[in-house]
């Protein structure tokens, strides 16, 4: 990681909002269902405006009315089924660890209203010149860490703002990217003028207290940056990552304990890396020298993933540390959580290539997106 310096004299900030949380939260929080009228295919048609109203109004506050460069990242319908179709080998490929049911099963799926506004605030924000990602076989959880990417090669001296309810990106903190993860019992921000209400800002250097009064972590030792580490060990209940069998607490703890006595860096050593394509000969699986890739017929080609440095850096460590099994599991759940990870083993329709953002993230025109708005009696306001 280059060492972030922030721009002074600008004043901007880049947000990267997760906003199926707050359709959830407007949803299924108590708050009044609102309707209003809309033309669709040309006729006057009542829907349920809940979703759209309230999401809209909170991207604009957070944007600063379009002043900060903002990109809104959406699930799409059968978003998390190439990591389902990744862990359902993992009875035959893992090591051994007996998975009751696979990824994200057994959650709760949202009905046809909530989905239709969903689809009215994307077209909405679409409309207005807001940057929205949504792509098939991708969660939002890879489309953010894909605008964590382009967002620090586009303002390299900007603080990144990540508005999220998952924990699975706390990872990203750093220097430069503030995870805003949503809390029921406490508002915190470094400055008042970034306040999110029910939301606290998480950083390198609050991030072990924070991390400890959850109760997933409360028996750990949580030091910066270590969630993933938790992640890869002990697993994650809630989205059915399997643990390494019998990984306790007890020796979660001695393991932060050793590597920190050790003197590594663990603010740098856990943490989502990059996969880098390569262009290997079909059959063999041997890489093609670069001068001659373009010779060789399309047939005779496939292409092939490399796992990233951070992956080959932090195993080189704990196989100092851990046994061959466990380091095995740690490659093997890493590669199906790493976000924008490739899944190239799975059934055709499932498989994926990591991909990049191929327009910049900027801000919008708050008057495009007030009259866009008002087609459905939101207000917004543009001053």
């Amino acid at each position: 990681m280059s060492e972030f310096i922030r721009d002074a004299s600008d004043q901007r900030r880049v947000l990267i909002i997760d906003i199926a949380h707050v359709f959830y939260r407007y949803a299924y929080g108590g708050v009044p269902n609102l309707t209003g009228v809309l033309q669709v295919n040309g006729q006057s048609t009542i829907v349920n405006s809940t979703l759209p109203n309230f999401s809209i109004k909170a991207i604009h506050r957070w944007a600063n009315k379009g002043f900060n460069p903002v990109v809104v990242c959406f699930d799409s319908a059968g978003s998390n089924n190439a990591r389902r179709a990744y862990f359902a080998q993992y009875g035959q490929e893992g090591s051994g660890t007996q998975v009751v049911s696979g990824y994200k099963e057994g959650r709760g799926f949202a009905g046809d209203s909530f989905y239709q506004g969903v689809n009215i605030t994307s077209n909405m924000l679409l409309r207005a010149g807001v940057a929205v990602l949504k792509a098939d076989v991708f969660e939002a959880d890879d489309l953010i860490k894909i605008a964590v990417d382009r967002a620090k090669k586009d303002y390299p001296n900007l603080p990144i703002d990540i508005i999220t309810g998952d924990q699975d990106l706390i990872p990203l903190v750093d220097d430069q990217v503030s995870v805003f993860i949503s809390s029921r019992r406490i508002t915190f921000a470094e400055d008042k003028s970034i306040e999110k209400v029910n939301y606290f800002q998480l950083r390198p250097y609050n991030f072990q207290q924070y991390l400890e009064t959850l109760s997933e972590f409360k028996t750990l030792s949580m030091p910066y940056n270590t969630a993933l580490l938790k992640k890869l060990l002990r697993g994650k209940k809630a989205d059915n990552i399997p643990q390494y069998p019998k990984f306790t607490p007890t020796k979660f703890n001695k393991l932060v304990a050793a590597l920190q006595e050790d003197g590594h860096d663990l603010g740098k050593l856990f943490r989502y890396g990059n996969y880098k394509e390569q262009i290997c000969y079909r059959g063999t699986g041997e890489p093609i020298p670069v001068e001659l890739i373009d010779s060789v017929p399309k047939e005779q080609k496939m292409r092939k993933f490399l796992e990233p440095d951070e992956l080959t850096q932090m195993l080189s460590v704990l196989s100092d540390y851990l046994d061959e099994d466990t380091v095995n599991h740690v490659r093997y759940v890493y590669n199906g959580v790493c976000l924008n990870a490739p899944f190239t083993n799975v059934p055709e329709r499932f498989r994926r290539a990591p991909v990049a953002m191929k327009s910049g993230i900027t801000g919008y025109d708050a008057s495009v997106l007030a009259q866009v708005a008002s087609e459905l009696q939101i207000n917004i306001s543009v001053v």
